[in-house]
């Protein structure tokens, strides 16, 4: 099939000025850089009119793909099952799950009807709504940003993104557990009507952390900006201004915001951010996790909330007060504390610290595996540690005694990744297990169960109706980079596609933050592969988690080319070994996975890659430090103000380094209005400056402008599905993919 006709050079067309930047470089001593699209920063007539013009002329390409409809009808269909998630016992002696029956907007809170755990082999849902957030909009736009149950089991504390799903912002709110937002078959709910009075505003990045007595709780908040609106209408997600003064704040239920009290601030320290925690059993600490960015670094104070009243001059324990390491408090017996950290120990490893002692002794309890990365511990039940090991980028769950002894492996033939859900104050915990082909198994362990056969048990399967998951398998393959190291890949195929070297393939990848990219279930990707005979790959690139933070380090500031290398030697392993054809592997990516593929486009030999697709990506490397959460992201990319790392940070962006001696191949950027996180003025500014170098480019250059959303968070079910049309229509069109049918 061939490829959707293309004329070039019909672009919408940008103004340029004639700005110029100033950058200090240590080689060359002042830089002049052009930024003629400075414009597309700020929110304006002509701004608007442009992401209009661009969106209309993208939909006018898309819109002649004759399966994209075909397409999008597929992926929903297969989108349309039944998902949950892992119950959890609260406060009020009830189990909640979020619960979703196939296209709902957002996923909806239900709630036994008394302590029993629900029986789901029964017919039913096993229980009543409690909190639904589909009635808080017309369209599925605002969703849950965080939420906590008091103690007491009285109250549910929620954040709501109201200005679109997907902006950082939120307000919080409170309503009693006796009053539900749920409404009979047709009928309409005020959100407003039930809850308790307060508003609380400017709020991102936050946990609402209660205190035992159940009277208030902790969050984190920014100053006050009159841009943001009043809370109804909460205009958040749409300004670039930097974040910073973030203040942790203690707000009593039943008073109004302004009467809240100061906990944390530091002036000196703009740029630091705050997490509140209240130790679990006892009430007695509150822990507080200070990060100045997104490196694996963090400050750890506690307060003995027995001995100081909450407010601005509470006392702090200041355990950890230098940037050297990630510390993470587990839980604690009394002055004992459990701590997961990074300490000299890339893989991670357990230690405990006694607040009791003087010398604050820190000793190792689970030793770091140099073979394994130590992913997620939880302290479940009251003896016990819930372990999950990364190893090879699969997930191996543990139980582990309060002394570090290892009890028992559980599902030692799982093959995927697992989260853990569970406390210490209940003797059940879950796990959630799930892969390219499961789109989900929750287990539970019963530690009170004294038959040691009977303590794992499935509690709940996830049964997909439009695919079969059995027609498709995953494999882990092997491939050195540029530099030699080794790299292990997933790859995702179905069971009639052939390995000759003709299969198109979507090649994804991040790299970054020390985030790990896991085995994951996706009926939009499926759909794709079957519909069109293609394979999936997932390289598990270096600036990751997988391996640590060793392989994390090995991918960041001037060692971030190491992850494009890594990305583009996926690419030639899987047409070297005949895994996919050349010129027909489509990569993607978002948000610094957004970044990898702009930047791949400019490095990789001409022909490399049949698509890409970047959505939300950091483009502009240059000024992504300028706006909102972007200082925080210097310990990954290095500052561009910095004269040392301008120059390994001006070299690799994408804006400032598109190639004009090779043909590109269909690239589509994606973005949103409401992206307060990687702001849209990336993707706008890098958009411009394609279409302007190479209006000639014998494939389209297009920018995809997504309204009323944001970075991906809360995103509605509807936007999801219409989102994967878009960008594997594209793909196909773009590269002539057959139609092979579902």
């Amino acid at each position: 099939m061939s490829p959707t006709p293309w004329i070039p050079n019909q672009y919408p067309t940008a103004r340029r000025s004639d700005r110029v930047d100033v950058y200090k470089s240590e080689k060359c001593g002042q830089v002049r850089v052009p930024d003629p699209y400075q414009w597309l920063e700020e929110q304006s007539e002509e701004t608007d009119k442009w992401t209009t013009d661009q969106d209309k002329f993208t939909r006018a390409y898309l819109n002649k793909n004759q399966y994209r409809t075909k397409l999008e009808t597929e992926i929903r269909a297969n989108t349309d099952y039944e998902k949950f998630t892992a119950p959890a016992f609260k406060y009020d002696r009830r189990w909640y799950w979020f619960y979703n029956s196939g296209l709902q907007a957002q996923s909806v809170l239900y709630r036994s009807r008394d302590e029993a755990l629900p029986d789901f082999s029964k017919e039913g849902l096993g229980g009543e709504i409690f909190f639904d957030p589909n009635l808080l909009s017309n369209d599925g736009t605002a969703a849950i940003a965080t939420s906590s149950f008091s103690r007491s089991g009285e109250y549910y504390g929620y954040g709501i993104s109201l200005s679109a799903s997907g902006s950082d912002f939120c307000t919080i709110y409170v309503r009693r557990t006796s009053d539900p937002l749920a409404s009979a078959e047709g009928e309409s709910m005020d959100h407003h009507a039930e809850r308790l009075s307060e508003e609380i505003r400017f709020v991102k990045f936050s946990t609402i952390t209660w205190t035992h007595d159940s009277k208030g709780f902790f969050y984190q908040r920014f100053p006050d900006r009159g841009s943001d609106g009043l809370a109804p209408e909460d205009k958040a997600g749409i300004e670039t201004v930097d974040d910073k003064n973030a203040m942790i704040y203690y707000h009593a239920v039943g008073t109004p915001q302004s009467e809240d009290i100061l906990v944390v601030k530091d002036a000196e320290h703009p740029e630091w951010m705050w997490g509140a925690e209240v130790s679990e059993l006892d009430g007695r600490y509150l822990y507080l996790s200070v990060v100045r960015d997104t490196a694996r670094k963090n400050l750890l104070w506690i307060c003995d909330l027995q001995e100081n009243t909450i407010g601005p001059n509470m006392k702090w324990e200041k355990l950890i007060d230098e940037f050297d390491a990630e510390y993470r408090v587990i839980a604690n017996d009394g002055t004992n504390l459990y701590i997961l950290t990074n300490e000299n120990a890339p893989r991670y490893k357990v230690i405990t610290v006694d607040l009791a002692d003087p010398k604050r002794e820190r000793k190792d309890l689970i030793p770091e595996q140099k073979d394994a990365f130590l992913d997620d511990v939880t302290a479940v039940g009251k003896d016990y540690f819930a372990v999950v090991y990364k190893r090879n980028v699969i997930d191996e769950i543990y139980v582990y005694s309060l002394d570090g002894k290892r009890l028992t492996r559980l599902v030692p033939d799982f093959v995927g990744a697992a989260e853990i859900s569970g406390r210490r104050s209940h003797n059940d915990f879950f796990v959630t297990l799930t892969g390219f082909t499961n789109p989900g198994i929750i287990g539970r362990y019963n530690l009170s169960e004294s038959d040691d056969g009977k303590k794992w048990s499935v509690y709940r399967t996830t049964h997909v109706k439009g695919l079969n998951a059995d027609e498709f398998t995953a494999e882990q393959v092997w491939y050195e980079s540029k530099d030699g190291t080794r790299i292990p890949m997933f790859v995702v195929r179905h069971e009639r596609t052939k390995r000759d070297g003709t299969a198109p393939a979507i090649q994804y990848g991040y790299g970054g933050f020390s985030i790990s990219i896991n085995p994951t279930f996706s009926p939009a990707i499926l759909t794709f592969l079957k519909s069109y005979g293609a394979v999936f790959a997932l390289p598990n690139i270096r600036g990751g988690g997988e391996f640590g933070e060793e392989w994390h380090e090995a991918g960041i500031r001037e060692r971030k080319i190491n992850v494009f290398n890594d990305f583009i030697a996926a690419t030639d392993h899987l047409i070297k070994t005949k895994i996919a054809a050349p010129r027909k592997i489509a990569i993607n990516g978002g948000s610094n996975g957004g970044l990898l593929v702009a930047a791949c486009v400019n490095i990789a030999p001409e022909g490399t890659f049949g698509a890409a697709v970047a959505e939300v990506g950091v483009l502009d490397m240059l000024k992504f430090a300028d706006f909102t959460i972007g200082k925080a992201w210097v310990s990954d990319y290095g500052d561009p103000h910095d004269p040392h790392d301008f120059d390994f940070i001006y070299p690799i962006s994408p804006l400032h380094n598109v190639s004009t001696d090779k043909v590109l191949p269909p690239l589509l950027l994606m973005t949103a209005d409401h992206d307060d996180r990687v702001v849209p003025l990336h993707s706008f500014k890098h958009a411009a400056t394609l279409q302007y170098t190479l209006p000639h480019n014998p494939h389209p250059l297009l920018i995809r402008i997504d309204k009323k959303a944001g970075h991906g968070a809360g995103k509605a079910t509807e936007k999801r599905i219409q989102d994967a049309a878009d960008k594997w229509g594209f793909v196909a069109q773009s590269m002539g993919l057959k139609w092979q049918g579902s």
